[in-house]
Parts: C-alpha cells; structure tokens; sequence
C-alpha cells in the first residue's frame, strides 16, 4: 500500500472509530454507564476501558492542540467544528465526567458534608476531601462503600452521564471554549478546567456548573 503499518492501523481502525465513537455524545454516555457499571462490582472501571477510549479520544485532544498552538483562537461560537476543533476529547472528559474520580463522587461527598448527620459518612467524607480534590477516589468508593451499593449505585451511574451531556453541551453552545490542552489528571477541578481551556475562566466556570449538578443529583439518594 506504501503505507507504514502504524498509518495503516490509523486510517482503517482509528480513524473510522473518531468518526463513529469520537464526537458521539451517546456513545460517549454509554461508555460511563459501563465504566461505573464496573466500579460497582468493585473493579477499575477507567481502566477496564482505557484501552478502547484512549486510542479514540487522546488524538482527538492532540489534533485540537496543534490548532491551538498555531494561534488559531476562535470567539465563543456554536460552531467550533468550522474552526476543525472536537467538542470531545480525552481531557474533556475528565474535565466533565471525572473530576472528582470515576462517578464525580465529589459531588457526594460536598452532599455529604451539606446534608449528611450520620457520623461514619461524615468520617468518611472528612478523608475523602483532599484525595478527591486531586481525583481520586478509592476512599469513598470503598469507604461508603459505593460498591455493591444499591441505592447510591444510581447516582454513581447517573452523575457523571449528566455531567458529560452538560459539558458536551456547554462546548456546543459556545459557552465553554474548546478544551485544547493536556492536563494531567490529578489536577483539581476549575483548575483543571481553566487549563484545559487554554486559560479560559469559562472552563473553570463549567466545571462550577457540573459539580452543583452532580451534587444535586447525589443529594436524594444520600438522603434516602
């Protein structure tokens, strides 16, 4: 073919994946519904499932990068698409659906310290602040425990698919720029968004506007 077999690998299986997968909204809500499926049975649903979402998302986030470094800044506009930016990529997603940790737990435990009396979920919380402002989670998930949990599993689940629907639709609508820049993961929330965004407050602004929702969604079921 006169083609190297890593562009091969890209022309026939990566790049028909971007275009199916990649800046599909459902499919991309699906996928969360998966890894937190797995988390709920006690394994690492993120990594269960970074073989399949890296090769898609990680070149997505390199191709909005190199528009960006070349200075092609665009207005807040509905159409980014036109300026050759994704609305998805890998740092989106963990700007939007994994702050916090996988299930944007967080959310619960802000619910938590607002609205809980019981002491051992206030304990647990308490542990859970600092390690969850650098995402990361393990203590709440098996401290609570969210695992084998039936009635906060739903939240679990539901959280982070709302949170990526509204950030998806934040980047569509204008109102958060594109994210153009590789953060690494343990950064915190609204920091993480700033960067992300090539220093926009907006991107800080839309991850103020995903964790009030996902610990509004927290809130019943920890009441419950």
């Amino acid at each position: 073919t006169g083609q190297y077999f890593n562009d091969l690998i890209k022309t026939v299986i990566q790049q028909p994946l971007v275009d199916i997968i990649g800046d599909n909204i459902v499919a991309v809500m699906f996928m969360y519904v998966l890894i937190s499926l797995f988390w709920l049975v006690g394994i690492h649903g993120n990594n269960m499932l970074s073989a399949v979402k890296e090769p898609i998302f990680r070149p997505m986030l390199y191709a909005n990068t190199a528009i960006f470094t070349e200075g092609k800044t665009i207005a807040l506009t509905p159409d980014i698409k036109a300026h050759g930016y994704y609305t998805m990529n890998l740092t989106m997603m963990q700007m939007f659906a994994e702050w916090g940790g996988s299930g944007v737990t967080l959310g619960l435990v802000i619910a938590i310290f607002i609205f809980s009396k019981r002491e051992d979920n206030r304990a647990i919380a308490t542990l859970s602040i600092v390690p969850g402002l650098f995402n990361i989670n393990e203590t709440v998930v098996f401290g609570i425990p969210l695992v084998l949990n039936p009635i906060l599993g739903i939240p679990f689940i539901l959280a982070p698919v709302a949170c990526i629907f509204v950030g998806w639709l934040l980047v569509t609508i204008g109102f958060c720029p594109p994210i153009v820049i590789e953060v690494p993961w343990t950064m915190p929330p609204l920091l993480l968004g700033f960067l992300a965004t090539g220093g926009s407050i907006m991107g800080a602004v839309s991850q103020i506007i995903v964790i009030a929702l996902a610990t509004v969604i927290y809130i019943p079921f920890l009441i419950a």
